[in-house]
């Protein structure tokens, strides 16, 4: 392990630009082409072995990036060490780029968060390059543990987490937005040994932890600049959120879709999306779901209700996202809790939360288990609502069933009024030899449904106009031979008014 943002000899280089970048770096966001592996020996530094501004010696160089070259230094009058962020000698030579970085440390000096690195200072080396000072940070960055330890487990990614959205949170109330939030920007400091270097840290394995967030506005800085391709869009295209893969305007919203993109990879040691080119990172965040955690990662099996938190971070439309680093915090805190042997507690997937919600940004590390009223109060609250929602459910059937059964007898009444209106003869007129019949008892449900058959009556000889009955269809017999008296339908008993 090394200081601040580790001693890296083993960097990433542009074969267009020939920028060099950090070892964990895919692709240039000057040209979108990617990375070769390169050696850098930061040996020949000039600097290193000055004194910039009568009070801080260059003692060597911790590692560079994107934006500029950080460098250990040493406060003369103070003996203290502290960590100097010079911005690169060809981006100093725009001075709305030397504005822009000046503006965006001071801007972050002002925000006062435990879980925000410290900047103590300014200044401008020769040839008007300007640099800022801040604490130096002893451990190691999220992404080179996640590298090199693998998926991080749940009790710590929580705590992560939670001190993550705590900081930001912090900087979005001042009104101001990463844009660039990814593991290297998230240092998990560690403990210094007796001479001053760093020690190997153990934060990956034990549930204690303590965040920096780092390079605020880094995107916003670079993302100006001249150097920059045309149709490029800047930043770490893995991290990146739809909107600003695709132009649009950013808000805070980004760096919640950010963070969900870490906790994603801190549950299953993979981003959600990988391509070969820039541009199909970028496709892939605008147009593709991601695959759950739990689908991808034996790790993130044991997740439950976290997963359905990280998702919702990682919604293409902002709107639908957490309106705030705070919401994020709070529905964290709704599903988990931490026993008193620091272990986990996670509410399965789908599941009301069984304890009280914690202090939203309150130190990680400080958070209690639940108390057994807190818990009595959460089951008892349950119970109540469990109740209410079976009573309205009840109420609900009933009205349902009484709706149907209504719609049942009036469909009911109505064919049988229908059936009995069409069951009247007509009378026929001239026709003697018709036997006078009792009228037909009322028709049932059977009969309407299934009319029987019914033999026509022969028509009399004279006079050869008179109308027929409309529901009899006229036979060709004689006159005097008798029609064959119909057998009645199953559930009948009525005589026919035209037998003779």
């Amino acid at each position: 392990m090394a200081d601040t943002l580790d001693l890296r000899r083993a960097l990433m280089q542009c074969g267009e630009c020939k920028q060099r970048f950090g070892a964990d770096a895919t692709f240039c966001p000057f040209d979108g082409a990617k990375l070769e592996s390169t050696v850098w020996d930061p040996a020949g530094d000039p600097l290193i072995g000055r004194v910039i501004d009568g009070r801080y010696e260059v003692m060597g160089v911790l590692g560079e990036g994107g934006m500029g070259t950080v460098y250990r230094v040493r406060h003369t009058a103070l003996d203290r060490m502290f960590a100097m962020k010079a911005l690169r000698r060809d981006l100093a030579r725009d001075p709305d780029l030397c504005a822009r970085f000046m503006r965006e440390a001071r801007a972050t000096a002002i925000v006062k968060h435990p879980n925000i690195v410290a900047i103590t200072d300014f200044g401008r080396l020769e040839g008007d390059v300007p640099y800022f000072v801040m604490e130096q940070l002893v451990g190691d960055t999220l992404a080179r543990t996640i590298k090199n330890g693998g998926p991080i487990p749940a009790a710590l990614g929580v705590k992560i987490v939670l001190q993550i959205a705590g900081a930001l949170g912090a900087a979005h109330d001042a009104k101001i937005v990463h844009r660039d939030l990814k593991p290297d920007n998230v240092f998990l400091v560690g403990r210094p040994d007796n001479d001053g270097t760093s020690a190997r840290s153990a934060a990956w394995s034990t549930p204690e932890v303590d965040v920096r967030v780092v390079d605020f506005g880094a995107s916003m800085i670079l993302g100006a600049s001249r150097t920059t391709k045309t149709g490029i869009v800047f930043g770490t295209p893995h991290y990146m959120s739809p909107e600003q893969a695709s132009g649009q305007p950013v808000d805070h919203r980004a760096d919640i879709y950010a963070l969900g993109i870490i906790m994603y990879e801190m549950f299953t040691g993979r981003v959600p999306f990988i391509a070969d080119t820039y541009m199909g990172v970028l496709t892939q965040h605008m147009f593709v779901k991601p695959v759950p955690p739990s689908q991808v990662s034996e790790h993130a099996r044991a997740l439950g209700a976290l997963e359905d938190v990280l998702l919702k971070t990682l919604e293409k439309k902002p709107e639908h996202r957490y309106a705030s680093m705070q919401a994020l915090a709070e529905d964290i805190q709704r599903v988990s809790s931490f026993a008193a042997d620091g272990t986990l507690l996670v509410t399965k997937q789908g599941e009301a939360m069984s304890v009280a919600s914690r202090p939203v940004f309150a130190m990680a590390n400080q958070l209690e288990p639940p108390t057994r009223e807190e818990v009595n109060a959460s089951r008892t609250g349950t119970t109540v609502r469990r109740r209410r929602t079976r009573a309205r459910a009840w109420v609900l059937y009933g009205a349902v069933a009484l709706g149907v059964a209504t719609v049942v007898l009036g469909l009911e009444r109505w064919i049988t009024s229908r059936a009995t209106d069409g069951a009247s003869p007509a009378p026929v007129a001239h026709a003697p030899s018709a036997a006078a019949a009792p009228p037909p008892p009322p028709m049932t449900l059977a009969a309407t449904v299934t009319p029987p058959p019914v033999a026509s009556v022969a028509p009399p000889p004279t006079p050869p106009t008179l109308p027929r009955p409309r529901t009899r269809s006229t036979s060709s017999a004689a006159p005097s031979a008798a029609p064959k008296k119909p057998a009645p339908p199953m559930g009948t008993d009525f005589a026919d008014p035209w037998a003779k």
